[in-house]
């Protein structure tokens, strides 16, 4: 399949990626089927891509006239055969269940065309073992989204055993034609690239905080204003090449053996989810919030977060995403 023959794609699930996934090819352009069991989940998807758009719109990204053009091209579904067949890509965002997504790609395979892409947004699972009962693997690969994924602009493109080169080469495209900057993983791993990453990080930062070196605030704060404020405009490689690669040899020596390296998981998370707490929606986690705190509230708490990444992604991506 190339990229230029994709006219329609069909969403799998249409939960908190789902829809936001879908967002993004409607406003690329591209016809979507959004597919769910459940009607409810289905109108609230499109109640939230309707919410989004309009913020979009409020931020400068998209013009009021595009929103309903973009809301236009997105078709809900309850019928898995209707979603299908005629797609040229299809992408499930189904639960992290291997048994059922082995189930939904076999039957997927029967309705649409052999030259269909079938893309997972897994975040764990293998396309080796959720493709066991695909007959035709060549056209799998994996598209990771981050978390909103209607904002987010990174997307990991995954290659597995048996993906070919041109659905590899053609799905990479197709996610730079809807203003999206995937890149490339030329290898299955778990984790894949971004939360192998982050997690190496956050079980330091989860150390330091069980070990009392900073709170919760502080811990925060400074990464946002030092890492976080660098890594927004420069990776991690450009920032050692930057700063004189004996120097980051010496702070590797140096540091490396005092680092956490353990395997298991960190205290400090452990005993707070051993307490019952969930962080904002229980009303307590690294931070404490009040108890009562309602769905409207964090709608609020969500949109405030939004409206700062979508700044972010206008600064820095949006406007150049086109000179890629």
């Amino acid at each position: 399949m190339k990229v230029e023959e994709i006219r329609r794609v069909a969403v799998l699930g249409a939960g908190i990626m789902g829809h936001g996934i879908a967002q993004c090819f409607a406003m690329g352009g591209y016809g979507v089927s959004l597919y769910d069991i459940g009607l409810d989940v289905l109108d609230n998807a499109m109640a939230h891509i309707r919410e989004n758009l309009n913020l979009f719109a409020q931020e400068g990204l998209i013009r009021e006239d595009e929103i309903e053009r973009a809301q236009s091209r997105i078709h809900p579904t309850l019928q898995l055969k209707k979603a299908t067949q005629g797609a040229q890509f299809i992408v499930e965002a189904s639960p992290e269940d291997l048994s059922l997504k082995q189930v939904l790609f076999e039957e997927v395979e029967s309705y649409c065309s052999s030259e269909t892409i079938l893309a997972s947004n897994t975040s764990s699972l293998t396309l080796g073992d959720m493709g066991k009962r695909v007959k035709k693997r060549d056209r799998m690969v994996i598209t990771h989204w981050f978390n909103p994924p209607h904002i987010v602009p990174t997307v990991e493109v995954v290659k597995g055993l048996h993906t070919s080169e041109q659905t590899f080469d053609t799905t990479f495209e197709l996610h730079r034609r809807i203003r999206k900057r995937p890149v490339r993983l030329l290898k299955e791993l778990p984790g894949f690239l971004v939360n192998r990453i982050q997690v190496a990080m956050v079980r330091e930062v989860f150390d330091l905080y069980e070990k009392g070196i900073a709170s919760a605030q502080d811990i925060d704060d400074a990464i946002r204003g030092s890492i976080g404020f660098r890594l927004a405009s420069i990776g991690p490689l450009l920032t050692a090449d930057l700063g004189g690669l004996q120097l980051w040899l010496r702070v590797c020596e140096n540091l490396l053996p005092q680092i956490n390296n353990s395997i298991e998981p960190p205290r400090a998370l452990k005993r707070l989810v051993d307490a019952g707490h969930d962080g904002i929606k229980s009303g307590k986690g690294f931070y404490d919030y009040q108890v009562d705190f309602s769905k409207e509230q964090l709608d609020e708490v969500i949109q405030r977060r939004d409206r700062e990444f979508i700044r972010r992604l206008k600064k820095l991506y949006w406007n150049s995403s086109q000179e890629q």
